[in-house]
Protein backbone atom coordinates (compact mmCIF):
# COMPACT_ATOMS: atom_id res chain seq x y z
CA UNK A 1 0.00 0.00 0.00
CA UNK A 2 2.81 2.38 0.88
CA UNK A 3 4.43 1.62 -2.51
CA UNK A 4 1.24 2.64 -4.32
CA UNK A 5 0.97 5.81 -2.24
CA UNK A 6 4.57 6.69 -2.95
CA UNK A 7 4.08 6.06 -6.67
CA UNK A 8 1.05 8.34 -6.72
CA UNK A 9 3.08 11.03 -4.96
CA UNK A 10 5.74 10.79 -7.69
CA UNK A 11 3.05 11.05 -10.38
CA UNK A 12 1.52 14.14 -8.77
CA UNK A 13 4.96 15.72 -8.45
CA UNK A 14 5.75 14.94 -12.08
CA UNK A 15 2.45 16.45 -13.25
CA UNK A 16 3.17 19.64 -11.29
CA UNK A 17 6.76 19.91 -12.54
CA UNK A 18 5.68 19.40 -16.15
CA UNK A 19 3.10 22.18 -15.86
CA UNK A 20 5.79 24.45 -14.43
CA UNK A 21 8.12 23.48 -17.28
CA UNK A 22 5.44 24.32 -19.86
CA UNK A 23 4.86 27.73 -18.29
CA UNK A 24 8.62 28.31 -18.34
CA UNK A 25 8.80 27.63 -22.10
CA UNK A 26 9.05 31.32 -22.96
CA UNK A 27 11.08 32.33 -19.89
CA UNK A 28 14.81 32.45 -19.23
CA UNK A 29 17.14 29.57 -20.02
CA UNK A 30 17.91 29.02 -16.33
CA UNK A 31 14.24 28.58 -15.46
CA UNK A 32 13.74 26.20 -18.39
CA UNK A 33 16.69 24.09 -17.29
CA UNK A 34 15.52 23.97 -13.66
CA UNK A 35 11.94 22.99 -14.51
CA UNK A 36 12.67 20.46 -17.27
CA UNK A 37 15.57 18.72 -15.52
CA UNK A 38 13.55 18.52 -12.31
CA UNK A 39 10.72 16.88 -14.26
CA UNK A 40 13.18 14.48 -15.93
CA UNK A 41 14.65 13.53 -12.53
CA UNK A 42 11.18 12.92 -11.10
CA UNK A 43 10.32 10.81 -14.16
CA UNK A 44 13.49 8.74 -13.64
CA UNK A 45 12.63 8.12 -9.99
CA UNK A 46 9.12 7.04 -10.94
CA UNK A 47 10.35 4.71 -13.69
CA UNK A 48 12.97 3.25 -11.35
CA UNK A 49 10.19 2.23 -8.98
CA UNK A 50 8.54 0.45 -11.92
CA UNK A 51 11.78 -1.40 -12.84
CA UNK A 52 12.21 0.81 -15.96
CA UNK A 53 9.55 -1.23 -17.79
CA UNK A 54 8.02 1.75 -19.56
CA UNK A 55 11.38 3.20 -20.57
CA UNK A 56 12.62 -0.06 -22.10
CA UNK A 57 9.69 0.05 -24.52
CA UNK A 58 9.83 3.79 -25.18
CA UNK A 59 9.47 4.66 -28.90
CA UNK A 60 12.63 6.16 -30.35
CA UNK A 61 14.84 5.04 -27.46
CA UNK A 62 17.04 2.78 -29.60
CA UNK A 63 17.69 5.51 -32.20
CA UNK A 64 18.43 8.03 -29.46
CA UNK A 65 20.90 5.77 -27.63
CA UNK A 66 22.67 4.78 -30.86
CA UNK A 67 22.96 8.42 -31.95
CA UNK A 68 24.42 9.45 -28.59
CA UNK A 69 26.73 6.44 -28.58
CA UNK A 70 28.06 7.25 -32.04
CA UNK A 71 28.54 10.94 -31.16
CA UNK A 72 30.52 9.89 -28.07
CA UNK A 73 32.64 7.58 -30.22
CA UNK A 74 33.55 10.39 -32.62
CA UNK A 75 35.15 12.22 -29.68
CA UNK A 76 38.08 9.79 -30.08
CA UNK A 77 39.29 11.58 -33.24
CA UNK A 78 37.98 15.07 -32.54
CA UNK A 79 40.57 17.88 -32.41
CA UNK A 80 38.37 19.81 -29.96
CA UNK A 81 39.36 20.19 -26.29
CA UNK A 82 37.62 17.83 -23.86
CA UNK A 83 35.78 20.73 -22.26
CA UNK A 84 34.08 21.51 -25.56
CA UNK A 85 33.43 17.83 -26.28
CA UNK A 86 31.79 17.46 -22.87
CA UNK A 87 29.54 20.46 -23.56
CA UNK A 88 28.44 18.92 -26.85
CA UNK A 89 27.72 15.56 -25.22
CA UNK A 90 25.59 17.30 -22.60
CA UNK A 91 23.57 19.18 -25.20
CA UNK A 92 22.92 16.13 -27.37
CA UNK A 93 22.27 14.06 -24.25
CA UNK A 94 19.19 16.18 -23.59
CA UNK A 95 17.51 14.03 -26.26
CA UNK A 96 17.04 11.44 -23.49
CA UNK A 97 14.50 13.79 -21.91
CA UNK A 98 11.98 12.68 -24.57
CA UNK A 99 11.77 8.91 -23.84
CA UNK A 100 12.27 9.51 -20.12
CA UNK A 101 9.35 11.93 -19.64
CA UNK A 102 7.17 10.30 -22.32
CA UNK A 103 7.44 6.92 -20.55
CA UNK A 104 6.60 8.29 -17.09
CA UNK A 105 3.92 10.83 -17.95
CA UNK A 106 0.31 9.69 -18.20
CA UNK A 107 -1.51 10.61 -21.43
CA UNK A 108 -4.15 12.71 -19.64
CA UNK A 109 -1.45 14.75 -17.88
CA UNK A 110 0.44 15.22 -21.15
CA UNK A 111 -2.69 16.45 -22.93
CA UNK A 112 -3.38 18.92 -20.12
CA UNK A 113 0.19 20.21 -20.36
CA UNK A 114 -0.16 20.71 -24.11
CA UNK A 115 -3.33 22.70 -23.48
CA UNK A 116 -1.42 24.89 -21.06
CA UNK A 117 1.28 25.45 -23.66
CA UNK A 118 -1.36 26.66 -26.13
CA UNK A 119 -2.63 29.07 -23.47
CA UNK A 120 0.88 30.35 -22.67
CA UNK A 121 1.51 30.88 -26.39
CA UNK A 122 -1.74 32.86 -26.69
CA UNK A 123 -0.62 35.09 -23.82
CA UNK A 124 2.74 35.71 -25.50
CA UNK A 125 0.97 36.41 -28.79
CA UNK A 126 -1.20 38.93 -26.96
CA UNK A 127 1.95 40.65 -25.70
CA UNK A 128 3.03 41.15 -29.32
CA UNK A 129 -0.42 42.56 -30.17
CA UNK A 130 -0.26 45.01 -27.27
CA UNK A 131 3.32 45.95 -28.15
CA UNK A 132 2.32 46.50 -31.78
CA UNK A 133 -0.37 48.90 -30.61
CA UNK A 134 2.24 50.79 -28.56
CA UNK A 135 0.49 49.99 -25.27
CA UNK A 136 3.03 47.63 -23.69
CA UNK A 137 4.71 49.28 -20.68
CA UNK A 138 8.49 49.56 -20.73
CA UNK A 139 9.85 47.08 -18.21
CA UNK A 140 13.56 46.21 -18.65
CA UNK A 141 13.31 42.61 -17.41
CA UNK A 142 9.72 41.51 -17.96
CA UNK A 143 9.76 41.08 -21.76
CA UNK A 144 13.41 40.16 -22.40
CA UNK A 145 12.58 36.58 -23.41
CA UNK A 146 9.51 37.42 -25.52
CA UNK A 147 8.79 40.81 -27.10
CA UNK A 148 12.27 42.22 -26.38
CA UNK A 149 14.19 38.97 -26.92
CA UNK A 150 17.28 38.98 -29.11
CA UNK A 151 19.26 36.48 -31.15
CA UNK A 152 18.32 32.81 -30.97
CA UNK A 153 15.87 33.43 -28.12
CA UNK A 154 13.83 35.61 -30.48
CA UNK A 155 13.91 32.87 -33.14
CA UNK A 156 12.88 30.28 -30.53
CA UNK A 157 9.95 32.48 -29.53
CA UNK A 158 8.73 32.60 -33.14
CA UNK A 159 8.96 28.79 -33.41
CA UNK A 160 7.05 28.23 -30.18
CA UNK A 161 4.35 30.71 -31.21
CA UNK A 162 3.80 28.81 -34.46
CA UNK A 163 3.50 25.53 -32.56
CA UNK A 164 1.20 27.09 -29.97
CA UNK A 165 -1.06 28.45 -32.70
CA UNK A 166 -1.40 25.03 -34.35
CA UNK A 167 -2.04 23.24 -31.06
CA UNK A 168 -4.76 25.75 -30.15
CA UNK A 169 -6.38 25.34 -33.57
CA UNK A 170 -6.22 21.56 -33.14
CA UNK A 171 -8.08 21.86 -29.84
CA UNK A 172 -10.61 24.17 -31.50
CA UNK A 173 -11.34 21.53 -34.14
CA UNK A 174 -11.44 18.64 -31.66
CA UNK A 175 -15.01 17.28 -31.48
CA UNK A 176 -14.62 16.66 -27.75
CA UNK A 177 -13.66 20.24 -26.96
CA UNK A 178 -16.18 22.11 -24.81
CA UNK A 179 -14.80 25.61 -25.49
CA UNK A 180 -13.97 25.64 -29.19
CA UNK A 181 -14.39 29.39 -29.46
CA UNK A 182 -11.88 29.86 -26.66
CA UNK A 183 -9.27 27.70 -28.39
CA UNK A 184 -9.97 29.50 -31.66
CA UNK A 185 -9.32 32.83 -29.93
CA UNK A 186 -6.12 31.47 -28.38
CA UNK A 187 -4.94 30.24 -31.78
CA UNK A 188 -5.72 33.63 -33.34
CA UNK A 189 -3.67 35.42 -30.67
CA UNK A 190 -0.69 33.13 -31.32
CA UNK A 191 -1.08 33.56 -35.09
CA UNK A 192 -1.05 37.33 -34.63
CA UNK A 193 2.13 36.97 -32.58
CA UNK A 194 3.79 35.01 -35.40
CA UNK A 195 2.88 37.74 -37.90
CA UNK A 196 3.89 40.65 -35.65
CA UNK A 197 7.27 39.34 -34.48
CA UNK A 198 10.14 39.95 -36.89
CA UNK A 199 11.73 36.50 -37.25
CA UNK A 200 11.11 34.56 -40.44
CA UNK A 201 11.58 31.09 -38.93
CA UNK A 202 8.15 30.98 -37.28
CA UNK A 203 6.55 32.46 -40.40
CA UNK A 204 8.06 29.71 -42.55
CA UNK A 205 7.24 26.99 -40.01
CA UNK A 206 3.54 27.80 -39.65
CA UNK A 207 2.34 26.77 -43.16
CA UNK A 208 4.60 23.68 -43.00
CA UNK A 209 2.91 22.57 -39.77
CA UNK A 210 -0.56 23.21 -41.14
CA UNK A 211 0.27 21.33 -44.34
CA UNK A 212 1.71 18.31 -42.48
CA UNK A 213 -1.33 18.20 -40.20
CA UNK A 214 -3.82 18.53 -43.04
CA UNK A 215 -2.17 16.00 -45.35
CA UNK A 216 -1.75 13.39 -42.63
CA UNK A 217 -5.45 13.53 -41.72
CA UNK A 218 -6.90 13.28 -45.25
CA UNK A 219 -7.87 9.80 -46.54
CA UNK A 220 -7.64 10.40 -50.32
CA UNK A 221 -5.18 12.12 -52.65
CA UNK A 222 -7.73 14.58 -54.02
CA UNK A 223 -8.64 15.75 -50.53
CA UNK A 224 -4.93 16.18 -49.76
CA UNK A 225 -4.58 18.24 -52.92
CA UNK A 226 -7.60 20.36 -52.01
CA UNK A 227 -6.29 20.98 -48.50
CA UNK A 228 -2.82 21.87 -49.79
CA UNK A 229 -4.40 24.36 -52.21
CA UNK A 230 -6.51 25.87 -49.42
CA UNK A 231 -3.47 26.34 -47.18
CA UNK A 232 -1.57 27.87 -50.08
CA UNK A 233 -4.37 30.36 -50.69
CA UNK A 234 -4.57 31.18 -46.96
CA UNK A 235 -0.82 31.79 -46.87
CA UNK A 236 -1.11 34.03 -49.92
CA UNK A 237 -3.92 35.99 -48.27
CA UNK A 238 -1.86 36.41 -45.10
CA UNK A 239 1.05 37.57 -47.25
CA UNK A 240 -1.12 40.27 -48.84
CA UNK A 241 -2.57 41.43 -45.53
CA UNK A 242 0.63 41.53 -43.46
CA UNK A 243 3.03 44.20 -44.61
CA UNK A 244 5.52 43.20 -41.92
CA UNK A 245 5.77 39.64 -43.22
CA UNK A 246 6.30 40.87 -46.79
CA UNK A 247 8.99 43.30 -45.64
CA UNK A 248 10.95 40.63 -43.78
CA UNK A 249 10.98 38.23 -46.74
CA UNK A 250 11.78 41.03 -49.19
CA UNK A 251 14.75 41.85 -46.98
CA UNK A 252 15.87 38.21 -47.08
CA UNK A 253 15.58 38.01 -50.87
CA UNK A 254 17.59 41.21 -51.21
CA UNK A 255 20.29 39.69 -48.99
CA UNK A 256 20.42 36.58 -51.19
CA UNK A 257 20.80 38.65 -54.37
CA UNK A 258 23.75 40.46 -52.78
CA UNK A 259 25.55 37.27 -51.74
CA UNK A 260 29.12 36.77 -52.89
CA UNK A 261 31.42 33.86 -52.04
CA UNK A 262 33.37 35.96 -49.57
CA UNK A 263 33.90 35.80 -45.79
CA UNK A 264 33.14 39.52 -45.49
CA UNK A 265 29.43 39.01 -46.13
CA UNK A 266 27.54 40.91 -43.41
CA UNK A 267 23.83 40.16 -43.87
CA UNK A 268 21.95 37.33 -42.16
CA UNK A 269 21.02 35.04 -45.08
CA UNK A 270 24.34 35.69 -46.81
CA UNK A 271 26.22 34.58 -43.71
CA UNK A 272 24.16 31.41 -43.48
CA UNK A 273 24.90 30.50 -47.08
CA UNK A 274 28.62 31.12 -46.55
CA UNK A 275 28.62 28.93 -43.43
CA UNK A 276 26.78 26.15 -45.23
CA UNK A 277 29.25 26.36 -48.11
CA UNK A 278 32.31 26.10 -45.85
CA UNK A 279 30.74 23.39 -43.69
CA UNK A 280 29.90 21.34 -46.79
CA UNK A 281 33.60 21.49 -47.68
CA UNK A 282 34.44 20.00 -44.27
CA UNK A 283 31.85 17.26 -44.77
CA UNK A 284 33.43 16.31 -48.09
CA UNK A 285 36.77 15.78 -46.37
CA UNK A 286 35.42 13.09 -43.99
CA UNK A 287 31.96 12.14 -45.30
CA UNK A 288 31.46 8.86 -43.43
CA UNK A 289 32.73 9.45 -39.88
CA UNK A 290 33.06 13.24 -39.66
CA UNK A 291 35.75 15.30 -37.94
CA UNK A 292 34.56 14.40 -34.44
CA UNK A 293 32.30 15.84 -31.76
CA UNK A 294 32.87 19.52 -31.03
CA UNK A 295 35.25 19.99 -33.97
CA UNK A 296 33.26 22.51 -36.00
CA UNK A 297 34.23 25.65 -34.12
CA UNK A 298 38.00 25.13 -34.16
CA UNK A 299 38.05 24.03 -37.81
CA UNK A 300 35.78 26.93 -38.71
CA UNK A 301 38.11 29.49 -37.19
CA UNK A 302 41.03 28.02 -39.12
CA UNK A 303 39.20 28.53 -42.42
CA UNK A 304 37.52 31.91 -42.00
CA UNK A 305 39.15 35.28 -42.60
CA UNK A 306 40.16 36.80 -39.22
CA UNK A 307 38.33 39.97 -38.25
CA UNK A 308 35.13 39.18 -40.16
CA UNK A 309 31.71 38.79 -38.54
CA UNK A 310 31.59 35.14 -39.60
CA UNK A 311 34.36 34.09 -37.25
CA UNK A 312 32.18 34.69 -34.19
CA UNK A 313 29.70 31.94 -35.09
CA UNK A 314 29.76 28.69 -33.10
CA UNK A 315 27.50 26.56 -35.34
CA UNK A 316 26.62 26.54 -39.07
CA UNK A 317 22.93 27.19 -38.26
CA UNK A 318 21.91 23.84 -39.73
CA UNK A 319 21.63 20.71 -37.56
CA UNK A 320 21.97 18.29 -40.46
CA UNK A 321 25.18 19.92 -41.68
CA UNK A 322 26.57 20.15 -38.16
CA UNK A 323 25.95 16.45 -37.53
CA UNK A 324 27.42 15.56 -40.93
CA UNK A 325 30.55 17.60 -40.18
CA UNK A 326 31.00 16.12 -36.70
CA UNK A 327 29.63 12.56 -37.08
CA UNK A 328 29.48 12.01 -40.84
CA UNK A 329 26.80 10.17 -42.76
CA UNK A 330 26.34 7.75 -39.86
CA UNK A 331 25.40 10.57 -37.50
CA UNK A 332 22.96 12.14 -39.96
CA UNK A 333 21.46 8.73 -40.69
CA UNK A 334 20.78 8.07 -37.00
CA UNK A 335 19.20 11.52 -36.58
CA UNK A 336 16.99 10.89 -39.62
CA UNK A 337 16.07 7.45 -38.23
CA UNK A 338 14.89 9.13 -35.04
CA UNK A 339 12.97 11.86 -36.90
CA UNK A 340 11.33 9.62 -39.51
CA UNK A 341 10.43 6.96 -36.95
CA UNK A 342 8.85 9.56 -34.69
CA UNK A 343 6.87 11.07 -37.57
CA UNK A 344 5.62 7.65 -38.68
CA UNK A 345 4.50 6.75 -35.17
CA UNK A 346 2.72 10.10 -34.86
CA UNK A 347 0.83 9.55 -38.13
CA UNK A 348 -0.06 6.01 -37.07
CA UNK A 349 -1.54 7.21 -33.77
CA UNK A 350 -4.53 8.86 -35.45
CA UNK A 351 -6.05 12.02 -34.00
CA UNK A 352 -4.16 11.70 -30.72
CA UNK A 353 -0.87 11.75 -32.64
CA UNK A 354 -1.43 15.19 -34.22
CA UNK A 355 0.53 17.11 -31.52
CA UNK A 356 3.46 14.70 -31.93
CA UNK A 357 3.28 15.14 -35.70
CA UNK A 358 3.45 18.92 -35.28
CA UNK A 359 6.36 18.90 -32.83
CA UNK A 360 8.51 16.41 -34.77
CA UNK A 361 7.74 18.24 -38.02
CA UNK A 362 8.91 21.44 -36.33
CA UNK A 363 12.12 19.77 -35.17
CA UNK A 364 12.79 18.36 -38.65
CA UNK A 365 12.03 21.63 -40.46
CA UNK A 366 13.70 24.08 -38.09
CA UNK A 367 16.87 21.94 -38.10
CA UNK A 368 17.37 23.15 -41.68
CA UNK A 369 17.96 26.70 -40.46
CA UNK A 370 19.28 26.31 -36.91
CA UNK A 371 21.49 23.97 -34.87
CA UNK A 372 18.44 22.99 -32.83
CA UNK A 373 20.04 20.29 -30.70
CA UNK A 374 23.14 22.35 -29.99
CA UNK A 375 21.31 25.36 -28.54
CA UNK A 376 19.27 24.90 -25.37
CA UNK A 377 17.10 27.89 -26.26
CA UNK A 378 15.63 25.68 -28.99
CA UNK A 379 16.15 22.16 -27.67
CA UNK A 380 14.78 22.46 -24.13
CA UNK A 381 11.25 23.64 -24.97
CA UNK A 382 11.01 21.59 -28.18
CA UNK A 383 12.18 18.35 -26.55
CA UNK A 384 9.80 18.95 -23.64
CA UNK A 385 6.92 19.37 -26.11
CA UNK A 386 8.06 16.26 -28.01
CA UNK A 387 7.99 14.23 -24.78
CA UNK A 388 4.52 15.49 -23.89
CA UNK A 389 3.21 14.90 -27.41
CA UNK A 390 4.56 11.33 -27.47
CA UNK A 391 2.97 10.66 -24.08
CA UNK A 392 -0.34 12.18 -25.20
CA UNK A 393 -0.45 9.79 -28.18
CA UNK A 394 -0.16 6.70 -25.97
CA UNK A 395 -3.14 4.45 -25.36
CA UNK A 396 -4.62 5.51 -22.01
CA UNK A 397 -5.42 1.90 -21.12
CA UNK A 398 -1.73 0.99 -21.34
CA UNK A 399 -0.50 3.94 -19.31
CA UNK A 400 1.10 3.16 -15.98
Amino acid sequence: MSGTTSGNAYRRALATLLLLAVWASYLSLGLKYAAILSAALCAALLLRRQAWVGLRHAPGLAATVLLLGWLATTALWSPAPWRLIGGHLWMYGLLLVVPLIASACRPAVARRCLQHFAIVSALVGTLFIVAGAGLLPTLPVAWHTTVDAEGNQRIATSILLALGACLALWHALNPGSAVRWGWAAAGSASLAGVALQDRRTGMLLLPVLLLAWALARQPTWWRRLAVAAAIGLAALAAWQVSGGVRARFAEGLTELRQVTSDDRVANSWGQRLRMWERTAEMVQERPLTGHGLGSWQSLWRQRVTPGTALIEHTTPHNEYLLLAQQAGALGVGLWLWLLIGSLRRAMGAGASGVPALMVWTALAWVSLFNAVLRDAKFSLPLLLLAALAVAAARDESRAS
